[in-house]
């Protein structure tokens, strides 16, 4: 088998490959944030029909996101193998984001599913297979660390350009949360046609020649490499972590709105508040890139937790009607944010690189969609669970104007116990089999 990797990317070249990450979290920080609000309050669903949709979409992903990484993976064009899938996937997030986004009063919960699913399909076939390209282009393991802490950093980046705009609206206009939205819809549909254009134009993908017998098995039983992948225990733990991280973060942001709005009495200036989570990402980022080159991947992904643990209960004590106290809890906790992304794509990296070098078979599409699947299905039983919860158990109605005390405290539990949950179970995996997980973390450089 033969592989030919490019060169080390340059700055130039490392920032337009991250560029995708921006219609990433285009896309999903309205879908945990914003557009639950808006299904709800502009649309008319009910909150539990919301849960129900955004757990339904979750579940197509589930089919469209292995099938976009095998499918990435097996077939080579003449414009490679990853390039055909991106620029499919640009026409299709532009109309399911026009519909989806735009939506008006009195859709149905069917049509609006349906224009969700074109949306997350465009977004399957964007994502995964570029995610699988970003697994297999580095050679080293400091330098996957870089190319995963340069895409973190984009989406770090890429959280204030997708806010700033419906922040100022929200602030100055006093524009309305549909407003706001198709704000955030013209972003998407934008970044999307760009992003794709320029990674297909600049980048080189990786060329690898595949054993006869590898693409034999692959066309015959495609199913196979998932099977065989998930036999590695050191891979079941990564994916875990990465789930409980995933599950604690879509849990977290769906209920950010309500808890700034209706527990902490502060208006609608949460748009503006999640400005500073991210701006101060942008800094912590090449820290912890710098931190886990020096004392090794798993001690930094150690402190990533140890810190979540500690900060997750604030939330609890911060009290209504007070800028100062929120925002000083927003800047601690963006120290640490994006950084156990980061930590574990890189470990993935490495597994995947070796597989590679090992089975004569390109995997990463798959490697990337396993994990991409995890972190969407558990994103939208957070948000589907927590909305549930809030309005089930808690009685909680965003439609209602008044917020009664048992509901502005399950809002408030809602907003910390699942981060503080998904910390503690993390370092308990960490540190229950450290011999597995080190080997994953602390890889030898790659032959291939």
């Amino acid at each position: 088998m033969k592989i030919i990797k490019p060169s080390r990317l340059s700055n130039s070249q490392l920032a337009i490959f991250s560029s995708p990450v921006l219609v990433a979290t285009a896309l999903e920080t309205p879908w945990r944030v914003y557009l639950p609000a808006f299904f709800s309050e502009q649309l008319g669903l009910g909150l539990a029909q919301v849960a129900a949709l955004l757990m339904w979409i979750r579940l197509f992903d589930v089919l469209s996101d292995p099938a976009a990484g095998w499918a990435s993976d097996r077939f080579a064009t003449p414009i490679g193998s990853r390039r055909p899938w991106m620029l499919l996937s640009a026409p299709l997030i532009v109309l399911g984001t026009w519909q989806v986004f735009f939506a008006h009063s009195g859709i149905g919960a069917w049509t609006l599913a349906a224009w969700c699913m074109v949306m997350h399909l465009g977004y399957s076939l964007l994502i995964v297979p570029h995610g699988g390209w970003g697994l297999e282009i580095a050679d080293h393991p400091q330098e996957r660390t870089r190319i995963m802490g340069a895409k973190v950093w984009f989406a770090a980046a890429g959280a204030p350009l997708i806010i700033l705009l419906p922040s100022i609206m929200e602030r100055w206009t006093r524009a309305g949360r549909a407003d706001q939205v198709h704000a955030m819809g013209y972003s998407l549909m934008l970044l999307a046609v760009l992003s794709v254009g320029l990674v297909v134009w600049r980048i080189p993908e990786v060329q690898i020649e595949r054993r006869a017998d590898a693409v034999e098995r692959g066309a015959a039983n495609p199913l196979r490499q998932f099977f065989t992948i998930l036999k590695n225990p050191a891979l079941l733990r990564i994916l875990s972590l990465y789930g409980l991280m995933g599950l604690a973060d879509a849990s977290t942001s769906s209920v950010f709105l309500f808890f700034v709005d209706r527990t902490l009495n502060l208006g609608r200036v949460a748009g503006g508040l999640l400005l500073i989570q991210s701006l101060v990402a942008l800094v912590a980022i090449p820290v912890w890139v710098t931190i886990s080159h020096r004392i090794g991947r798993r001690r930094a992904m150690l402190a990533v937790l140890a810190w979540q643990a500690l900060t997750a209960p604030i939330p609890l004590l911060l009290p209504a009607g007070s800028f100062a106290p929120l925002i000083a809890f927003l800047l601690v906790r963006g120290m640490c944010w994006g950084a156990d992304y980061m930590l574990l794509r890189a470990m993935v990296a490495d597994l995947s690189d070796a597989d590679t070098a090992r089975s004569g078979e390109r995997r990463s599409g798959s490697y990337y969609a396993l994990f991409n699947v995890s972190l969407k299905l558990v994103a939208g039983l957070g948000v589907g669970a927590t909305l549930w919860g809030l309005s089930r158990l808690a009685g909680f109605d965003p439609r209602v104007t008044q917020t009664s005390e048992g509901a502005s405290l399950a809002i408030r539990i809602a907003y910390c116990a699942p981060s503080f949950i998904a910390a503690l179970l993390g370092l308990a995996i960490f540190l229950g089999e450290p011999g597995r997980v080190r080997q994953a973390s602390q890889p030898a450089a790659s032959a291939s």
